[in-house]
C-alpha cells in the first residue's frame, strides 16, 4: 500500500515539473521561428531575426511609429509554384492567385516592425481587361487609385509591388536560413525629382543586404524609349518600384524576403 503510495506520489511531481522540464531540455520545445499558417496559407515568415517585445506582449516599433502604402500595377502576376501547389498546374498569370495575394505577409512585417501598411486592394489588371485597356498602359491606368489613396493619407514610403519574368537562378539566393527571393528596385529617370527616389532606394537596398547580404541586386535606372521611364514616381520622393522574385520562387520565399523587405524599410524610415 505504500509503494502504491509513493508511485502516485512521484506521478503526480512529474506531471507538474513536466512543462518545466520541456522549455529546457532542447528538441522538445517548438521552433518560435516556424512560419505560423492560416488555412493552408502562409502568413507570414519565420522571424529570422530577433525583434523586442513590449511588456503588453506586443513587437516594439523601432523609432516611432510610421505609414507606408502598398500597390500592385501588375495585379495579376504570378508565381508558379503557388499556382501548382494549389490547382495543379503552372501559370505566371492569375486573375486570384497572385501578387497581390503577398499584401497579408507585407502587412505583418511591417507591423511587427512599427509600420502601419495600407494595402491598395485594386485589381488593376483585372479592371484594365474589363476596359480594353491594354497592358502598356499599365501604369497610367492606376495612377488616379495611387493619386487619390496618397492624398488620404501621409506616407513614409509607397511601394509598387511586381514580380520579375527571370527563372529561379536568377532570383534566389541560397542562404543558411533558406532560400530567400532576390529583389532590385527599378527607378524612372523621366521626370524630376528621380534622384530623392533612387536616394531612398539604395538606402532601403543598402539595409537589406546588410541584414541578408545578397538579396538586393540593387538599383536598376530606366528612361528613354520603349520603357514608361516614370512609374508613378513622379507622385512623390518616396515612391518607389521593387521588383520581388521571379516566376519559379515559392511562397516561402517571399515571405522570408517580405520580412527583410520591412525591417529594412522600418530602419530607414526610423532613421529619417
Amino acid at each position: 500500500m505504500k509503494k502504491k503510495w509513493q508511485f502516485y506520489t512521484w506521478l503526480i511531481l512529474f506531471l507538474f515539473l513536466m512543462p518545466f522540464i520541456t522549455v529546457k531540455i532542447p528538441g522538445l520545445q517548438t521552433d518560435v521561428r516556424e512560419a505560423a499558417t492560416e488555412s493552408g496559407r502562409l502568413v507570414y515568415a519565420a522571424n529570422l531575426f530577433d525583434f523586442e517585445v513590449e511588456e503588453d506582449g506586443k513587437p516594439a516599433e523601432t523609432g516611432g511609429a510610421g505609414r507606408a502604402l502598398m500597390y500592385f500595377t501588375h495585379s495579376h502576376e504570378a508565381f508558379a509554384p503557388i499556382l501548382r501547389a494549389k490547382e495543379g498546374k503552372a501559370a505566371v498569370s492569375h486573375s486570384k492567385e497572385n501578387i497581390m495575394n503577398l499584401g497579408e505577409a507585407f502587412s505583418s512585417h511591417f507591423g511587427m516592425n512599427g509600420i502601419q501598411l495600407d494595402v491598395l486592394n485594386y485589381d488593376n489588371a483585372g479592371k484594365m481587361s474589363q476596359n480594353g485597356v491594354p497592358h502598356s498602359r499599365a501604369y497610367k491606368a492606376i495612377r488616379p487609385q495611387v493619386q487619390k489613396q496618397m492624398q488620404a493619407g501621409a506616407y513614409d514610403l509607397v511601394l509598387d509591388v511586381h514580380r520579375d519574368s527571370l527563372g529561379r537562378n536568377k532570383t534566389t539566393l541560397e542562404h543558411t536560413d533558406g532560400p530567400y527571393a532576390k529583389v532590385y528596385f527599378v527607378i524612372g529617370e523621366d521626370h524630376g525629382g528621380h534622384e530623392a527616389n533612387r536616394q531612398l532606394a539604395e538606402k532601403i537596398s543598402g539595409k537589406m543586404n546588410e541584414l541578408v547580404p545578397g538579396i538586393s541586386k540593387g538599383i536598376f535606372r530606366k528612361s528613354g524609349h520603349g520603357v514608361d521611364g516614370i512609374y508613378n514616381q513622379d507622385l512623390g520622393p518616396n515612391v518607389l518600384l521593387i521588383e520581388m522574385g521571379g516566376t519559379e520562387n515559392t511562397e516561402e520565399e517571399l515571405n522570408r524576403t517580405a520580412a527583410i523587405v520591412a525591417k529594412a524599410a522600418a530602419e530607414v524610415i526610423a532613421g529619417g
